[in-house]
């Protein structure tokens, strides 16, 4: 089976109980980037400053912060800002995005979409492939419906995947039942509510 998401890190600080907390604070940011094919960790410096940094695998990285730093709480961010860096020389660096509220894309605010579709849209050697997610709502009577999301990046897919599965179990009253492991594929998860069952899935687009 060929693997579809990045490794993890491997170094002595993941089981430090604050780059534990931080990793799993921002998974909703690292994970998108590690099924686009980075090998994505959270930074942690002496000063009390965290980002997220992922290995473009080009010589370059990608770093993601807020205003300054992000915040410990990921609650209490109020924007992204993403820089490409070179990895061994940082003063050679591009802004890509700024949503912070001082930023020119500060009209998205914490929307994760037009970020990752901005990282999306890098040019990078051996691009993951692009994805689609969609929805299949099984009524108790037997009735299928589904909803298809556009084809776009796989970064961006993932945080709709996310966003859709939250609206679910926050807004419409859905529990998850089951959900594939990050291992064994793109995401799919069931969510249940009286009777109807909801599957929604991300898959590999050959468009």
């Amino acid at each position: 089976m060929t693997t579809t998401i990045a490794a993890l890190p491997d170094h002595g600080r993941t089981t430090d109980p604050l780059w534990q907390r931080l990793f799993y604070g921002y998974r909703h940011v690292i994970t998108p980037l590690r099924y686009a094919g980075w090998v994505t960790d959270i930074e942690t410096s002496g000063g009390g400053e965290f980002y997220v940094r992922a290995d473009l695998r080009d010589g370059t990285e990608l770093i993601i912060a807020s205003e300054h730093s992000l915040p410990a709480d990921p609650a209490v961010v109020t924007g992204w800002t993403a820089i490409r860096q070179d990895a061994q020389d940082t003063s050679r660096h591009t802004v890509l995005y700024d949503s912070t509220p001082n930023g020119p894309q500060n009209h998205h605010g914490t929307s994760l979409i037009p970020l990752m579709a901005r990282i999306d849209g890098l040019d990078l050697p051996g691009h993951a492939p692009r994805l689609t997610v969609s929805a299949t709502h099984t009524a108790p009577y037997g009735v299928n419906n589904n909803s298809t999301a556009g084809i776009e990046g796989a970064a961006s897919a993932l945080v709709r995947f996310a966003e859709w599965s939250q609206r679910l179990t926050d807004h419409e009253g859905y529990q998850r039942v089951w959900q594939r492991p990050e291992r064994d594929g793109y995401p799919l998860a069931l969510f249940e509510r009286d009777g109807h069952i909801i599957a929604v899935r991300v898959t590999r687009s050959d468009g």
